[in-house]
């Protein structure tokens, strides 16, 4: 994430911090699985992650959109592509590594996906239909379990949230670009909407995750928070800023006793609405509160979190793989070896550092090739839509 002049660079930092850490929590609670047992028996830790990611992307997406959409030179075909390539610069060789070091484990009796590591499930993780709603309904009406029943693809298993992402993207951007513009729905955007939905709108009451797409809509609302505010002049211009910096220290302390009393009573159970709120309230109250009341990150410190912010993405979609990979040539005897849990975190986060640098990290300068392409072919001003 770049530093924006929107942001105090101490949030950038924040922000970078917190999806750093989301990251590497979902790598040690999978792998306290393998090879610490009984330390994460409920996989709490890789869940937690998963719900901050998605509070920090529905905050970042939402945030990003509110600052461009009403820009002259800013469209939906931009957001799509914006977004089809931080998606996919990376997942897309993420796919093609997981097939290939899938391949070489196939023939091992301890590789547990051979089922779900068919060409099928891998055109299927392409197009993004893993987990696809579809196939979740089947199953709980008792419909056996069937080959085209898509799922998350080989040693892939993080997948499935990369395609709820995709599906919350493509509707977001379609109601923040169309919908909201004009401030009623058409019978085109209603069938537009009901196929791009789909995917959001079960994982709202329920899907692998329970209710991630509200999850998602929290950052989104924190978004709009912080889009308001900047509007009027940010955290500077509004009167008692010291009152409403304790407010927010407040929020969180009362956050953070809430979500222990939420986890006291649910057993910790993450995927779970309450929980969500709770650990919103801790999370974006000190994003507030940094701009409020902002401090100096030494340089080399926020380029260390930038460093280690930047790959997150990749360890997130690799990460299992490696993990799977040492499962099925040295298991733990008992579920229990120390030294392979410290050596897969390591070679996870080195194996990720290098997917980046070779493939993630160009996203920004193919977006912009094909957006340079885009408005080639169709120069703003004769197509897009009005913007009031």
């Amino acid at each position: 994430m770049a530093h924006s002049v929107k942001l105090a660079p101490c949030q950038v930092d924040y922000l970078n911090l917190v999806r750093a850490l989301a990251a590497q929590i979902v790598l040690l609670g999978h792998s306290t699985a393998y090879f610490l047992a009984g330390h994460d028996r409920g996989g709490r830790w890789e869940t937690f992650g998963v719900l901050v990611f998605f509070l920090l992307s529905g905050f970042l997406i939402a945030l990003s959109v509110q600052q461009k959409r009403d820009r002259a030179d800013y469209r939906f075909g931009h957001y799509l592509i914006d977004r089809f390539c931080r998606i996919f610069a990376g997942y897309l060789p993420a796919l093609v590594l997981v097939a290939v070091v899938d391949g070489l484990m196939r023939d091992q009796p301890a590789y547990p996906y051979a089922a779900s590591s068919t060409p099928l499930h891998w055109l299927g993780n392409l197009v993004m239909l893993q987990e696809y709603p579809a196939f979740q309904i089947l199953r709980r009406l008792g419909v056996p379990e069937q080959s085209w029943f898509i799922e998350a693809f080989g040693s892939g298993r993080p997948f499935w949230t990369v395609a709820i992402e995709w599906w919350i993207y493509l509707t977001f951007g379609y109601l923040a670009f169309f919908v909201a513009r004009r401030k009623r729905l058409g019978a085109r955007d209603i069938l537009i909407l009901a196929a791009v939905g789909i995917v959001p709108l079960y994982n709202a009451m329920g899907g692998v995750g329970q209710c991630l797409s509200f999850v998602w809509a929290i950052g989104a609302a924190a978004a709009w928070a912080q889009d308001r505010l900047m509007r009027r002049g940010g955290p500077q211009a509004l009167p008692g800023r010291r009152r409403w910096a304790w407010g927010l220290a407040g929020l969180m302390l009362l956050s953070a006793v809430l979500l222990a009393g939420r986890a006291l009573v649910t057993d910790t159970r993450v995927y779970d609405l309450q929980f969500a709120l709770f650990t919103a309230g801790i999370l974006f109250g000190g994003f507030f509160l940094l701009g409020a009341a902002p401090i100096a990150v030494p340089r080399l410190v926020s380029r260390a979190i930038d460093r280690i912010a930047d790959y997150s993405y990749s360890l997130y979609l690799i990460h299992y793989t490696v993990l799977i990979w040492f499962a099925v040539h040295r298991p733990a005897a008992g579920h229990y070896d120390l030294a392979t849990f410290l050596e897969v975190f390591a070679i996870a986060n080195g194996a990720a550092w290098i997917f980046w640098f070779l493939f993630e990290r160009h996203y920004h300068r193919l977006a912009g090739l094909a957006k340079g392409w885009l408005d080639r072919r169709q120069p703003l001003g004769l197509d897009a839509p009005p913007l009031h």
